[in-house]
């Protein structure tokens, strides 16, 4: 994949492929800026980042979408992990983001945003543009997984997570770089539940359960 960027002033910049994973990830990382949205799968705002899950699980990206749903960003670009891993790793970061209330993102904001005093709803309201008023933060949970593996199979996957009313989505991720250091990161959704998609109030998702145990058999752990 490659492209062509266009600049106002009409130059243009020939892109080409980033293909070192520890590069994309440390670059994803600095795109995430306090209290500001970040867009790449859906609207966020940030309330932490680099966070550890169960079994230490690191969590790039902890972010509240508009609707006030937990969103936990995950990694997938180093395509040699087995596939198996990556889903048991989803469904314990799943199974965590789903007991997180509205408490304790909150103080997960204050530590990423160095403001001891920063109300989630304020934040969340200014970030947004409207009032946070009516807004349900924590329960409502989704893992996005950004991904380098090949489109069809993580279409099959997706179909495959849907099937189960499993809240976790996977992305297509398209990392390419101009000739003067330009960087330019692009998604492509497998496509999610529509139930989730469709709004807050109609999300209804199925709790992982005995994530902890599925994860132990990918890992051979007695």
């Amino acid at each position: 994949m490659g492209g062509i960027l266009w600049f106002p002033e009409g130059r243009t910049s020939a892109l080409r492929p980033v293909t070192d994973p520890e590069w994309v990830e440390q670059w994803m990382r600095r795109s995430v800026q306090p209290m500001g949205l970040w867009t790449l799968t859906v609207p966020l705002l940030p309330v932490g980042e680099n966070l550890t899950a169960p079994f230490g699980i690191t969590v790039p990206l902890l972010g509240v979408d508009e609707g006030g749903r937990t969103i936990a960003v995950l990694f997938d670009l180093r395509t040699e992990r087995p596939l198996p891993t990556v889903l048991g790793e989803g469904l314990m970061v799943l199974q965590w983001a789903e007991g997180l209330d509205k408490d304790q993102l909150e103080t997960f904001g204050r530590y990423f945003w160095h403001d001891p005093k920063a109300s989630l709803a304020g934040v969340w309201a200014k970030v947004y543009g409207r009032s946070g008023a009516d807004i349900s933060f924590g329960h409502r949970a989704q893992v996005h997984i950004l991904s380098w593996r090949s489109l069809p199979l993580l279409w099959d996957i997706q179909s495959f997570l849907n099937h189960y009313n499993l809240a976790i989505l996977f992305f297509g991720l398209h990392t390419l770089q101009g000739e003067q250091g330009e960087v330019v990161a692009l998604t492509e959704p497998m496509g999610g539940l529509t139930g989730m998609n469709a709004g807050a109030e109609a999300v209804s998702v199925v709790r992982v359960g005995e994530a902890e145990t599925f994860l132990r058999s990918l890992e051979g752990a007695p």
